[in-house]
């Protein structure tokens, strides 16, 4: 599982990641956590931040992701 950490665009990064194999679990304020969609977590995290990074909104959000 990994967790995204942004205050802007969320249901932006919820679809972007969805539409990647991640499965969106819950949200907790600024928290969106997601199930990955294999088993290394860690390689999981780094492709989802560089999806969020290439996308269209992505050089304007401030976000970090990390395993949970």
């Amino acid at each position: 599982m990994i967790l995204v950490n942004s205050a802007m665009m969320q249901k932006e990064i919820i679809q972007l990641l969805e539409e990647n194999g991640f499965k969106h679990t819950k949200k907790q304020g600024l928290k969106l956590f997601f199930e990955t969609p294999t088993d290394d977590a860690t390689t999981d995290a780094a492709m989802a931040k560089q999806l969020i990074k290439g996308s269209s909104f992505g050089a304007a959000v401030f976000f970090n992701v990390s395993v949970v």
